[in-house]
């Protein structure tokens, strides 16, 4: 590889770590039961950080290629764990146990790429220090509820550091050969980052082909081409699914009523916005409220 082909490739590597950031839903120590915690079928787009002082609970994953096989996940005491956006599963437990959560988003990665290197729950690596803060964290966290205050701006960041090193810790345990495919998928997405980038923070906005090719130096025609090669799915494709994605979230984690998260998410209209969400969920918006948040 020619040094001015490695500076591009570190270049594009850099301006995605620019962008990495965690986004916070919900985070809450609560206690868990069989009446509402055995819930089948689950997949979600956020992530999910589990932290369980007893053991009790278990995760049926469903393999890559939906086939209805399900593995079992006991989640172990004291154990960090993370299910990564659009896993399948079910849940189980069979008695009452205490569990803490932390419901959130990892921004600034293109989906390529994470789907590629988050597709299963990961059990951390054993880490003193975070099961520490972990369980610091949570314990501040019921305090908090019992005294019905907000979350303040320490706990958010301390909640943050909980996400971070937890993904410090599995990344720096992978073998490099398993770094290598989806850094690959990161650095093929070069030519269309920009778009893909200018996309993710502006889906209120209209986003038309020609403004997204025009961030890339492409004519309209090229860039879609390009688009579709790289990303697998065309602008117009992936636009939607981050929309839809962002409402989800707002449905599940926000108050805003029904015309608001569809202007949030750049649908024109409450209608336009049910028929699509419903296309790509199989709920309605005001059904995948009422849906679970395990």
């Amino acid at each position: 590889m020619r040094d001015s082909d490695l500076l591009s490739n570190n270049g594009v590597i850099k301006s995605m770590l620019d962008n990495l950031h965690i986004r916070l839903f919900q985070t809450d120590w609560v206690t868990i039961s069989p009446t509402w915690w055995n819930v089948k079928k689950l997949q979600r787009n956020y992530w999910r950080y589990y932290f369980n002082p007893i053991e009790g609970a278990v995760l049926e994953v469903e393999d890559l290629n939906h086939t209805g096989v399900f593995e079992k996940y006991p989640l172990k005491a004291r154990q960090p764990y993370f299910i990564p956006a659009g896993v399948h599963f079910n849940s189980t437990i069979q008695v009452d146990i205490p569990h803490f959560f932390i419901h959130f988003d990892v921004i600034g990665i293109p989906s390529p790429a994470m789907r590629t290197l988050f597709n299963a729950p990961i059990c951390l690596p054993r880490s003193e220090r975070l099961v520490q803060t972990t369980w610091e964290v949570a314990q501040a966290v019921h305090t908090n509820k019992q005294l019905d205050k907000e979350l303040d701006l320490y706990m958010q960041c301390q909640i943050k550091v909980v996400i971070y090193e937890g993904l410090a810790l599995y990344l720096h345990s992978l073998p490099a050969e398993q770094l290598e495919h989806p850094l690959q998928l990161a650095i093929a997405l070069k030519p269309v980052l920009p778009a893909i980038q200018y996309i993710d923070s502006n889906l209120e906005k209209p986003l038309l082909n020609r403004d997204l090719a025009q961030l890339c130096q492409m004519n309209e025609d090229y860039f879609i081409r390009r688009f579709k090669e790289c990303v697998g799915q065309s602008p117009g494709s992936y636009i939607r699914d981050q929309r839809v994605k962002h409402a989800a979230q707002g449905l599940l984690f926000t108050e805003n009523s029904l015309e608001q998260i569809a202007t949030n998410s750049g649908f024109g209209s409450r209608f336009y916005f049910a028929k699509v969400f419903k296309e790509a969920t199989g709920y309605s918006p005001a059904a995948y409220r009422k849906t679970s948040r395990v």
